[in-house]
């Protein structure tokens, strides 16, 4: 598949990715100008007199709504629609010409250059608002993405251990607790352990044990793996709808509580009740609460009580294997 009929990731639209583009913008533009302003007659942003401190904060602040407003269109656009990598282009070229166009007005109207043509200092301006849009955005997308690679490498490097791990219990020897156990009929567990998630076009994406897997967050089109490899929690991004991960879930510990989010039943520590709102607590303090609706109430009590019986049983079952022996 070409480059530009490639699809952007979502990261490229988050709060987090545009907030910090448009600081970086910013402190950019001031470094940008700092250097040019000498070099150019053009430039006239500063706070030397009045009129040019009072259109600097004007420009500054059209130009930051334009970014702010064209973000999240682009973020509702994204959500219904596949947004290409040229599409993004022509959408950053757009948010350009825009800017470039009233800060050439606002020079146009207000101050006037003598001997500059104003086709020659919409070309400048163009120029110069492209470099101070381009150069943060190239650096802020190699970080994410570098963020992203990083999040990909950990998901692959927890499977392969997961794999390393079950190659060397079979290979192990039994301990005696185990020998004692395989000697009494076994309560049977049908609760899946692997949980395979597949992305919207089918693809499997990750396989994980549900002992390592604390929740999922979903955003729109994206969901927000959640799990533990060598003591950190860690997490995946996965484009897939959550109901198809729902399908892939049931049988399984993890259950809906909220709309945008399925928790392991297996993994709470603690539900509470604050302000009319119930919430769950995790296992991991690193992890804040998380909100339980009161559509899904009902079922996550009902499913830990259920929980809690299975474990009850499970330990009477086995005090009565171990008491002839002890």
């Amino acid at each position: 598949m070409p480059l530009v009929d490639r699809e952007i990731p979502k990261f490229m639209v988050s709060r987090k990715y545009i907030s910090v583009l448009i600081v970086l913008i910013i402190l950019f533009s001031v470094l940008f100008l700092l250097i040019y302003k000498p070099f150019s007659m053009a430039v006239w942003l500063g706070s030397s007199q009045t009129l040019n401190f009072s259109f600097t904060i004007l420009f500054y602040l059209s130009a930051i709504v334009i970014l702010i407003v064209s973000r999240v269109l682009m973020y509702g656009v994204h959500n219904r629609l596949e947004v290409k990598l040229m599409t993004y282009i022509l959408w950053l070229l757009a948010e350009n010409i825009v800017i470039s166009l009233i800060y050439t007005l606002i020079t146009v109207n207000f101050f006037p250059m003598p001997g500059i043509e104003t086709s020659m200092l919409a070309t400048r301006t163009v120029m110069c608002v492209t470099i101070i849009l381009t150069i943060p955005n190239v650096f802020v997308m190699c970080y994410a993405m570098y963020c992203a690679k990083c999040e990909e490498l950990e998901a692959i490097q927890y499977q392969y251990q997961q794999l390393e791990n079950k190659y060397h219990l079979l290979d192990s020897r039994q301990s005696d607790l185990r020998a004692v156990a395989a000697t009494v009929t076994p309560m049977r567990d049908d609760t899946p352990k692997m949980i395979n998630l597949h992305d919207n076009n089918g693809t499997l994406r990750l396989s994980i044990n549900t002992d390592a897997l604390y929740y999922l967050e979903s955003e729109d089109n994206y969901i927000k793996v959640y799990y533990k490899h060598n003591e950190k929690l860690l997490s995946y991004m996965l484009r897939c709808r959550t109901r198809s991960v729902e399908e892939s879930l049931k049988g399984t510990s993890m259950m809906r509580c909220h709309r945008s989010y399925i928790v392991n039943l297996n993994k709470i520590r603690l539900m509470e009740e604050d302000r009319r709102m119930h919430y769950i607590t995790l296992n991991d303090k690193s992890i804040g609460r998380i909100p339980v609706s009161k559509s899904y109430y009902d079922n996550v009590v009902a499913s830990l009580s259920a929980l809690q019986d299975k474990r009850s049983k499970a330990e009477i079952h086995l005090d009565n294997a171990l008491n002839p022996i002890l």
